[in-house]
């Protein structure tokens, strides 16, 4: 498993499995409506930095050598020295692993390079792969948000996991 940073190029090899619908159950999104949608989306985060320069936007597509095939991306959003992380698997590659070692793998370019010591996400509480993997990296759920997000028009409930490192 190997973690490149998203480029636009990147748009047609995740078109595909960005437009599985099973994908956006538990995220407040939609697939991209085309490959010239997502391109452009890709050439501002490439970007690396919001529009008004406080947070740090760094993305990573998920290329998997067993696969010979991208399975994903992860996200993490950098501000005041804690980072909010994301991440989607295709479903193809559910159950895997993938998932867990691309975020493993993000937190730790994230602490080398960046110094990253605190670690969030929030998922919508129904999402037990999810939960699972964040608890399987050590995270914990210290809150949850009731009708936090709505997702196919429905309130959803987030659960608020943290990881903060300890010193040494």
């Amino acid at each position: 498993m190997r973690l490149e940073p998203l480029v636009p190029a990147h748009a047609g090899e995740l078109l595909g499995g960005l437009q599985d619908s099973d994908l956006y159950e538990y995220i407040a999104d939609t697939p991209p409506v085309g490959i010239e949608a997502l391109r452009a989306r890709y050439e501002r985060l490439a970007g690396r930095r919001s529009p008004d320069g406080r947070q740090q936007w760094l993305n990573w597509a998920i290329w998997s050598g067993a696969d010979r095939a991208y399975v994903g991306y992860v996200q993490a959003t950098l501000e005041a020295g804690d980072a909010q992380l994301a991440y989607v698997v295709f479903r193809p590659f559910w159950g895997r692993g993938h998932g867990r070692a691309a975020v493993a793998e993000m937190m730790r370019l994230l602490r080398a390079e960046f110094g990253v010591r605190r670690f969030g996400a929030r998922v919508d509480v129904r999402n037990l792969r999810s939960r699972a993997l964040l608890e399987a990296l050590g995270f914990r759920c210290v809150a949850i948000h009731p009708e936090a997000e709505v997702i196919r028009g429905r309130p959803s409930d987030d659960a608020e996991y943290r990881l903060e490192d300890q010193p040494t």
